[in-house]
């Protein structure tokens, strides 16, 4: 059986967090979504739905009932799902798609159960709006090209960020990042709600661990925080990085997005050249 792919959303998220991922996906012959995992506040899981082992590339999506419940709760919470989608439906294999602290979540799962033979084995991962070393770099202010040319490490690490550094080797051996990073109109380096800085931060914790590491930034009102995750133009790189084999991911692209009278049309940056999207 092929993976499925386990979307998870963010603090104070819901359902409509993901979503537009999922209908994207479907709508456009990707992938279908089979089980909602409903996890109460007590950790017990409900599913409904219907799984099939005959269906190409089978869609989960999460949902906490405490959606503001502490990170560490939902990594424990979603470490069980994994294990009862091993045990109950036989998925030997996943990909993982995160929202805001859901791609925390994700991630940390990965470094902190990384050696646990009871989980599939992660493929794939999807970050979007990861807040990955807090709050730092929210009033950053540089020029978008600058913040490009640098590297992925902070220059101030939480002290979270700084315990998942040394355990980071326990990441699954073998896995494609997608790290998705939004940054809005005006001056400042952030999404609104997290910081250019630490949603990048990602590349730096995780570098020389995965197999490969890609990144969109998206600028402009789809940069926001809220819109990263309602987007077409993400939701089909989201898509070609899952599920399309024939195309190559770039390594860095660029998306800058502008409201004009005859409506939305990215400009992509990839990998040095510039093309209408």
């Amino acid at each position: 059986m092929n993976a499925a792919t386990v979307f998870v959303h963010g603090f104070n998220g819901d359902a409509y967090s993901t979503d537009h991922l999922l209908s994207f996906a479907e709508e456009s012959g990707w992938a279908t979504k089979v089980l909602n995992a409903y996890i109460r506040r007590n950790g017990q899981i409900e599913f409904t739905g219907e799984w099939s082992d005959r269906i190409d590339n089978p869609m989960v999506q999460v949902i906490f009932e405490n959606n503001r419940a502490p990170e560490r709760r939902q990594v424990r919470w979603v470490r069980n799902l994994l294990v009862e989608l091993k045990e109950r439906f036989g998925v030997d294999n996943y990909n993982g798609v995160g929202h805001s602290l859901g791609s925390n979540v994700l991630v940390n799962l990965g470094i902190k159960f990384g050696d646990d033979t009871k989980l599939p084995k992660l493929n794939k991962l999807v970050t979007i709006a990861g807040p990955f070393n807090g709050l730092h770099g929210f009033w950053s202010s540089k020029p978008i090209k600058s913040i490009i040319d640098c590297d992925w490490e902070p220059t101030i690490k939480t002290h979270h960020f700084q315990k998942l550094l040394k355990m980071r080797d326990r990441f699954p051996k073998g896995v494609d990042v997608l790290n998705v990073v939004g940054q809005v109109e005006g001056s400042l380096n952030n999404d609104v709600y997290v910081s250019v800085q630490s949603a990048r931060s990602v590349g730096y914790l995780l570098d020389g661990v995965v197999n490969k590491y890609h990144e969109i930034m998206v600028t402009g009102p789809d940069g926001y925080h809220c819109s990263l995750n309602q987007n077409d133009t993400v939701s089909r790189e989201i898509n070609n990085f899952l599920w399309n084999y024939n195309r190559q991911v770039a390594d860095f692209k660029l998306i800058t997005s502008k409201n004009n009278s005859d409506g939305f049309k990215p400009i992509i940056v990839r990998n040095g050249g510039l093309q209408a999207g």
